[in-house]
């Protein structure tokens, strides 16, 4: 009988344990990422007269720690100016930002200021004050856009050098529907539109789907464009150009390009609106017809 009382307090005893054990708090486990954006534009424009003021090529690293309701977001920046009579380049560091919108590839955050570190000594400098900051990570399209404003003199946009609009479910690889993508060189001021899934309207008919074709050799400007009102200016990258042969692609994958002298495109131009919630427009004469449309740009969520 005392065996049997014995037992039965042992099994007690280590239901009790594991009941106990069973209410601990499951510690929470931090993910942290380093993600580098290389080769992005950082254009900025001056806030008193919205005119253009530096374009460059500037390298960005963002690191990321994502909790399971909170991700915190820190910026590093290497090498920009937002003026060009500064002497010199500067780095700096945005330290700290909380957001609660992210996921495994994605995160977006924003602040209404951050302090400006410089990264090698870890120390705030007090020159700078960053303020207005908003930032988009996409690491499976290898997107990235940042918007803060220096000293409520200079706004900086950041974006890729690369700019696609938007497709269902943000899936290049399965896109069939009509897109854009940009290639924007900053050295050369010059761009390349890609056009994905494309039929041109001629003479009442449409032409078959060009599964993708691309108009090279375009100027790029920075510059500030009126969208019908006074009071929304804003800052657009614009290409343009004319008389361009196109290429069009074929192959497996659409790797292989050969002019296409039939459908030389004309009176070509195009607004990139690079701001949060950011657009295109995007107009030209081609075979005879015209082509025209407005999509979003896939930077900002």
């Amino acid at each position: 009988m005392k065996k049997l009382f014995l037992s039965i307090a042992l099994v007690a005893m280590a239901l009790s344990l594991t009941s106990c054990g069973g209410d601990e708090p499951v510690p929470e486990v931090t993910v942290k990422e380093t993600l580098t954006g290389k080769e992005l534009i950082n254009w900025t424009v001056k806030a008193a007269d919205n005119s253009t003021n530096f374009v460059e090529t500037a390298d960005y690293t963002f690191n990321i720690e994502r909790g399971k309701n909170e991700a915190t977001v820190s910026v590093l920046a290497q090498g920009v100016q937002f003026d060009s009579h500064m002497p010199i380049q500067v780095s700096f560091r945005m330290e700290d930002i909380k957001t609660t919108t992210f996921d495994e590839n994605h995160v977006k955050f924003s602040a209404k200021s951050v302090k400006f570190f410089d990264p090698e000594t870890g120390e705030e400098n007090t020159r700078y004050t960053l303020t207005n900051v908003k930032g988009f990570v996409d690491k499976t399209n290898n997107v990235y856009s940042l918007d803060y404003t220096v000293n409520g003199t200079w706004r900086v946009l950041v974006c890729n050098s690369m700019v696609s609009t938007v497709v269902t479910n943000n899936d290049y690889n399965a896109a069939t529907e009509l897109y854009y993508t940009y290639k924007i060189d900053v050295a050369s001021m010059k761009a390349e539109v890609f056009i994905y899934n494309v039929q041109f309207e001629v003479g009442g008919a449409m032409s078959p789907v060009l599964k993708k074709i691309s108009i090279p050799d375009l100027d790029v400007a920075f510059t500030t464009e009126d969208f019908g009102s006074n009071e929304y200016i804003s800052p657009v990258i614009k290409v343009t150009g004319d008389n361009i042969v196109p290429t069009y692609y074929t192959g497996a994958n659409l790797d292989q390009g050969t002019p296409y002298p039939s459908l030389v495109v004309t009176n070509f131009k195009a607004l990139l609106d690079v701001t949060s919630g950011g657009s295109h427009t995007i107009y030209f004469n081609c075979h005879g017809g015209e082509h025209k449309m407005n999509n979003k740009l896939f930077l900002w969520e």
